[in-house]
């Protein structure tokens, strides 16, 4: 019966792509100590029951939860563009992967993120990296990026499962800086091989990004810029199909500690 259930759960439908899966998987794998996990939105809980398999103790959310197919964990009814029905400070973890590029209200998110981890909790977030050079070729020849290919269906009332909301790392370093969290590492899934085509324009691009933000005149942002000028320039971003980030929740008055790149990180780590 238990071989029978597992070889149930090994078909369960993996909502992000298989290497983004894994990647997180191999990430979680790595972290420090297990605890309780929030893994949201869930789906049928493949990423819910691997992280299961790893100690954590998890709970799926999901604005469906009848969708959620794993019978010894429980799924609660969540919808992440509202309130969470959870308690404050009681996760360790927080998993969200390929959701926050669905979400109307994305700053709402994060701070119900931040709202319901513990003191220092982990939030691992990924969503479709817009900034690659081969998206960015994209958009400047059709208006459209990389995985957001064509426009918004209107006629659709709800578009749960579209892309409604493409974000920056820049843009979602912003929205975790100003919220309560801290960026500790930025990493990828794979290298795109249309981006490694168009490698020729990397040196242009670390120009122009340098020209861009020298207007600033708060130091304490271009010391920020400096930070996101090394990231952007990253294999990371610059190459990568899908932008992955851990970040922590940083306690009042803490100072923001420089981001680790896959690049920096131990192997064990950037596979």
């Amino acid at each position: 019966m238990e071989s029978q259930l597992r070889a149930r759960l090994e078909k369960l439908q993996i909502l992000a792509h298989e290497k983004t899966h894994h990647k997180v998987l191999t990430l979680f794998e790595s972290m420090p100590c297990r605890g309780k996990l929030l893994e949201i939105p869930a789906g049928e809980g493949a990423l819910a029951w691997r992280l299961a398999e790893m100690g954590y103790e998890v709970v799926g959310g999901d604005v469906d939860p009848d969708f959620f197919k794993v019978p010894y964990l429980s799924c609660i009814r969540l919808d992440m563009n509202h309130v969470f029905p959870v308690e404050d400070n009681s996760y360790d973890y927080i998993s969200c992967i390929e959701g926050l590029e669905h979400l109307e209200n994305q700053f709402g998110f994060i701070r119900e993120c931040r709202r319901v981890l513990k003191k220092g909790g982990i939030l691992v977030l990924s969503t479709p990296n817009i900034l690659n050079i081969a998206s960015r070729m994209k958009y400047l020849l059709s208006g459209f990026f990389s995985l957001f290919p064509r426009p918004l269906n209107e006629f659709n009332l709800t578009p749960v499962f579209d892309h409604i909301n493409p974000i920056t790392y820049y843009q979602l370093r912003f929205l975790l800086h100003t919220n309560g969290f801290r960026v500790t590492t930025v990493t990828t899934d794979l290298i795109r091989r249309g981006a490694l085509g168009l490698s020729f324009l990397y040196p242009i691009t670390r120009l122009a990004m340098k020209r861009t933000m020298r207007k600033e005149t708060d130091l304490r942002q271009c010391r920020a810029n400096r930070e996101i000028r090394h990231v952007m320039g990253s294999v990371a971003i610059f190459w990568g199909r899908t932008l992955i980030v851990i970040a922590q929740k940083k306690e009042e008055g803490a100072d923001l500690l420089p981001t680790t790149l896959a690049s920096e990180m131990p192997s064990n780590l950037s596979k």
